[in-house]
């Protein structure tokens, strides 16, 4: 996969905990309780006592020690205000004294005498914890996140379907589940967090479908009225699309290509139906969209080039035409797809003018190295392998001091640095290239990403060349796990063959057959042609294998074609 900057780590980094919402406090007709505002299963309780009864029940409720909502709201407040200044341990303070109260065993509402019902309670607990959990996740302390929020979770999901909080319950579910797919996704577990935010994004959008059903069922009245309904629907409508952008984001990190587009796509439509002014939101899922439809798997470099151009038109606006730092992304943006449809002069000055903003007195970004690398590529492409060298030299230097080497643009980085070593003929420079390239992409992505099935295959085809076959067989059965992981059975079918290849080439007969017999496997259950390459070689060297058999010919003896 293709990377600079702009196209992948400036949306990528961005890890959107769901911070700690304002403390939305239920009035009384929320409530399920009577006229005088007390529950009604405790009212019906009380009338089974007597007149001593209910007196000495009375002198025991003045030893229960009580709260008000009020007080809890002061002090979630209270913790908003700190954890938004970045004081984080007095967050953490304000949010558990607030806990504390809820646990008393009368919480009075702020309307109205009545008390706290169950489901309310529960509400707010689960609200509380979720604010914890991105505490801890602030603080990076994972283990304590993950606690807090699964027991908000578990709070959340105890509210009945029929309470008048199961609305609220939803949205504090869904950012929990988020922040939780955040903690996985911190700790490169790409997989649950997935899994977390595609159960976030059903929790939405029951949210969406159960607000559309209770005003359906309601009669309007006022166009005051109206404008809160419309108002609360587009808030859920940008919490799904926020959603949904970081599905997308997940699925694009594990080559996901094709759903990340779908997601994508539909993140864009829900943003226009809220809203069709672009904002900066939109620009940011116009590049996303871009990104994903530039990649080399997909190809739509035109819809790319139309998606970049839009964001550079706007950014420019708001400057004046001139060349401000802010384009500077939109223009390395363009300059890659340009290099992707073979306009590599166009690429090569447009990249030249991004490094002259980027290094006229503002100091070096990412973008800077967005910037070399884009010209690397494109006086690569012209065949100027020295001159593109250097260029990927510098922004490798660049992205040592603003980023770290363990970074998926220097992951770009030493790709590109291997495709032109293995052009120049210089093999044990572009292994090195390739093994860094590894090392980057498992610190971000982790070990079991679909993204290192490639290079792992790569070097594997880089130590057949210097006719190490041990390690070449050791590195494509990496790239073929890698592919079995993920179900990928077209990539296994492949990688079983090139494994039965290289031993044939080592005289282990036996490892080879059974190799092709998996590869023939794999291609059925893929669905692949028989005119496909890699069945073709399959089915041949299987043949010439049960012929063999059928003529009684010593296996040492056969020659396999």
């Amino acid at each position: 996969m293709e990377y600079t900057y702009s196209q992948f780590e400036g949306d990528a980094q961005r890890e959107p905990v769901k911070s700690p919402r304002k403390w939305k406090v239920f009035a009384k007709k929320f409530g399920k309780n009577t006229a005088d505002g007390t529950d009604r299963r405790d009212a019906s309780t009380n009338r089974e006592y007597d007149e001593q009864s209910r007196e000495s029940a009375t002198r025991e409720e003045r030893k229960v020690v009580t709260a008000e909502e009020k007080e809890i709201s002061l002090l979630n407040d209270k913790g908003n205000e700190f954890f938004v200044r970045g004081e984080f341990n007095g967050a953490l303070r304000m949010y558990s004294e607030a806990l504390k109260l809820l646990k008393n065993p009368v919480v009075k509402v702020e309307s109205g005498s009545g008390m706290m019902d169950a489901a309310m309670r529960r509400f707010h607990t689960a609200r509380l914890l979720v604010n914890i959990g991105a505490v801890h996740i602030r603080r990076e302390c994972y283990e304590d996140a993950m606690s807090s929020l699964e027991l908000s979770i578990r709070s959340s999901k105890l509210i009945p379907e029929k309470s008048a909080h199961y609305y609220r319950s939803l949205e504090v579910l869904s950012d929990a589940l988020e922040n939780l797919g955040l903690v996985y996704y911190k700790e490169k577990d790409l997989v649950i967090s997935l899994a977390m935010y595609n159960d976030a994004l059903d929790a939405r959008r029951a949210c969406l479908d159960l607000l559309e059903q209770k005003w359906k069922s309601r009669l309007i009245k006022s166009k005051n009225e109206v404008r809160k309904i419309n108002e609360e629907k587009f808030a859920c409508k940008m919490e799904l699309a926020s959603t949904v952008q970081q599905i997308a984001l997940l699925e694009e990190r594990q080559g996901n290509i094709g759903k990340a587009i779908e997601r994508c796509e539909e993140a864009v439509a829900l943003r226009k139906e809220v809203s069709p002014e672009v904002d900066e939101s939109s620009l940011t899922l116009l590049n996303a969209l871009g990104r994903l439809y530039s990649h080399r798997s997909v190809g739509w470099y035109k819809e790319a080039l139309n998606n970049f151009e839009k964001v550079y038109e706007v950014k420019s606006e708001l400057h004046d035409g001139e060349d401000h730092i802010d384009v500077v992304p939109s223009i390395n943006n363009i300059a890659y797809v340009h290099g992707e449809l073979g306009n590599h002069r166009q690429c090569l000055n447009l990249s030249d003018r991004a490094i002259d903003i980027c290094t006229t007195g503002r100091g070096i970004s990412k973008e800077t190295v967005a910037a070399y690398t884009n010209k690397g590529y494109a006086l690569y492409s012209m065949g100027d392998n020295q001159e593109a060298l250097a260029a990927y030299k510098l922004a490798l230097d660049f992205l040592s001091k603003c980023a770290g080497d363990t970074d998926l643009m220097g992951a770009t980085l030493h790709q590109k640095m291997s495709e032109v070593y293995m052009d120049m003929g210089h093999v044990d420079d572009a292994i090195s290239s390739i093994e860094s390239l590894i090392e980057a992409k498992t610190e971000v992505l982790g070990g079991e990403s679909k993204e290192l099935a490639l290079p792992f295959k790569e070097l594997g085809d880089c130590y057949e060349m210097t006719n190490e076959l041990t390690l070449c067989i050791k590195c494509h059965t990496r790239s073929l796990r890698i592919y079995k992981h993920h179900n990928d059975k077209e990539g296994a079918a492949k990688q079983h063959n090139k494994i039965a290849g290289i031993h044939k080439k080592k005289g282990n007969r036996e490892e080879s057959i059974d190799h092709y017999m998996a590869a023939l496997w794999h291609s059925r259950e893929a669905k692949l042609p028989s005119t496909d390459p890699t069945v073709a070689d399959t089915i041949k060297n299987v043949a010439a294998f049960q012929n063999s058999q059928n003529r009684g010919a010593n296996p040492e003896e056969l020659v396999y074609v």
